[in-house]
């Protein structure tokens, strides 16, 4: 009866099973880890090349650039030849891959920051300021992405999948803004669209290193995991180091709640903005502006900064030109502070709100025919 089901199974299924890759033996991804260990030619010159493709990308507000920066990028070999070294308490080989990793960081800091000053960086745009603010979000990202490079490294048909683990984790490019923030006085221009925003907090070095931070101790601590699990080292060899390892997440998971706290504020922000929007749609002392003029209102970034329990928000609007000067954003600006000391228990809310107008021009076919 059973061979009959099985058969029955294999006619339904084409004989569908699952295929468990072959391990790859330990001396051999020993082997392979020392290699990666070893900072080579090749290692350095893919590595400053992509710090200034990426660097280049980030001034130019390019994405593919950046993600192109991220596939060179050879930075996270020696860190997964470092979680391998600390599995199997291989001391030499730790400290050998923690230099190689250093050296590379000041490397793409250095690269970025020369070249930032060579052409004379002044402003920031989105593709920067996306790596300002990371949080507890990033953290999982980077957990994930290193669950799937640690295997992949261990297992010998999967080799093809390393592209996208390096595009997940993305190392390189908050290195190159941090190194771009540095060349930065303390306060930065930023750019939107083609507004510009002058004034600006220059927390851009800071948060995009935090970033970097998140993404090297999470590869780590995960890979770390992965290899044990994996029977690559075993628990009794590497508990103190992953100990260390996880008492160092649990320090950076501070700023990096901070941070989400911080993201929280901006999400009520964007929340408190659309049902500001909306009020004013429905308000009848609008109601002689044109609707369509006031739901092209955008919030195009916003930032907050918490110090001693005292918030700085910096918001920038995109208004249309007619309306500048019509919309009291005073109403939102009192509103929100209120409810966000109310809220958050903060003890002061700072609110500076700078506008981008912009101007809406329509083709008329009848008004620009020739007679």
């Amino acid at each position: 009866m059973s061979a009959l089901l099985r058969r029955a199974l294999n006619n339904v299924t084409g004989e569908w099973k699952l295929n468990l890759d072959n391990r790859v033996p330990p001396k051999e991804l020993y082997a392979a880890r020392i290699a990666s260990s070893k900072p080579s030619l090749g290692f350095f010159v893919l590595l400053i090349c992509s710090a200034e493709i990426a660097t280049l990308g980030l001034i130019s507000n390019s994405t593919a650039v950046v993600i192109g920066a991220m596939i060179v990028a050879p930075l996270m070999d020696p860190i997964l030849s470092l979680a391998f070294g600390l599995s199997i308490a291989d001391n030499r080989l730790v400290k050998r891959s923690a230099i190689t990793v250093v050296i590379g960081v000041a490397t793409v800091v250095f690269t970025s920051w020369l070249l930032a000053m060579v052409l004379g960086a002044s402003e920031v745009n989105r593709e920067m300021t996306a790596r300002t603010a990371p949080n507890l979000i990033d953290l999982m990202i980077a957990v994930a992405a290193a669950i799937a490079g640690s295997f992949t490294i261990t297992r010998d048909k999967l080799s093809n999948s390393i592209a996208g683990v390096a595009i997940a984790v993305a190392l390189v490019p908050p290195l190159c803004v941090s190194g771009i923030g540095l060349s930065l006085g303390p306060e930065l221009v930023a750019v939107f669209g083609r507004g510009t925003v002058a004034g600006l907090t220059n927390q851009v070095a800071e948060g995009s290193f935090l970033l970097f931070l998140a993404n090297l101790i999470g590869i780590t601590v995960a890979s770390l995991v992965v290899f044990m699990v994996q029977r690559y080292g075993s628990i009794q060899k590497a508990w103190r180091h992953l100990l260390v390892w996880l008492g160092l997440l649990g320090l950076l998971c501070i700023p990096l709640s901070s941070a989400l706290h911080d993201f929280s504020v901006r999400q009520q922000i964007n929340s408190r903005f659309t049902n500001f929007k909306a009020g004013l749609i429905q308000e009848s002392r609008y109601s002689g502006l044109n609707l369509n003029s006031l739901r092209r209102i955008r919030m195009l970034y916003s930032n907050v900064r918490v110090v001693n329990n005292r918030a700085t928000i910096e918001v920038v609007l995109n208004v249309p030109t007619k309306l500048v000067g019509k919309i009291e954003l005073t109403e939102f600006q009192r509103e929100f502070r209120r409810d966000a000391i109310k809220d958050y228990g903060l003890d002061e809310v700072e609110i500076n709100i700078s506008v981008i107008p912009t101007q809406i021009l329509r083709y008329d076919p009848a008004a620009s025919t020739i007679p």
